[in-house]
């Protein structure tokens, strides 16, 4: 069973200043990256993915939670969250501009599920999403996530 309890200070990374979509992707990738969650083969995949298939990830107004198929170099099952100090569009969403990304890894089809039940609870719950958006400090987005 998967530890609800999502995230660490080392999956969040808060007002970063990106110049596009592609560099909000690498950047919530690589926190994944750095903790051994995927390789950054997974972050090459889900730009590749984004470039073949469109915005598909781009879930909620300026919410994207970019993924890929979990044979792309994923570990084990984890996400990250970024806030953007820019807005930045990502390709022609309906859902543009993005402030927040959630990098998602999942391992198969299943094993993520309750992780997306949890994400997607805090996701309905626009107050919730516009904390995390306009968080000061790791300590509040980790609270959201993990209460």
């Amino acid at each position: 069973m998967l530890d609800l309890r999502l995230l660490n200070k080392e999956r969040v990374a808060l007002q970063v200043r990106v110049k596009d979509w592609k560099e909000a992707v690498r950047v919530s990738g690589q926190l994944l990256v750095d903790v051994g969650s995927i390789e950054s083969c997974y972050i090459d995949a889900i730009i590749e993915n984004m470039q073949e298939y469109g915005p598909y990830f781009v879930l909620a107004p300026g919410v994207a939670m970019p993924h890929a198929s979990c044979s792309s170099g994923v570990h084990q099952v984890d996400i990250s969250v970024v806030t953007l100090a820019n807005e930045v569009a990502f390709m022609d969403s309906l859902n543009n501009p993005v402030k927040l990304v959630i990098c998602l890894a999942a391992t198969d089809n299943n094993s993520h599920i309750e992780l997306l039940k949890k994400v997607s609870q805090i996701l309905s719950d626009e107050t919730c999403v516009q904390r995390v958006k306009h968080a000061k400090t790791v300590e509040e987005v980790l609270t959201i996530f993990n209460s």
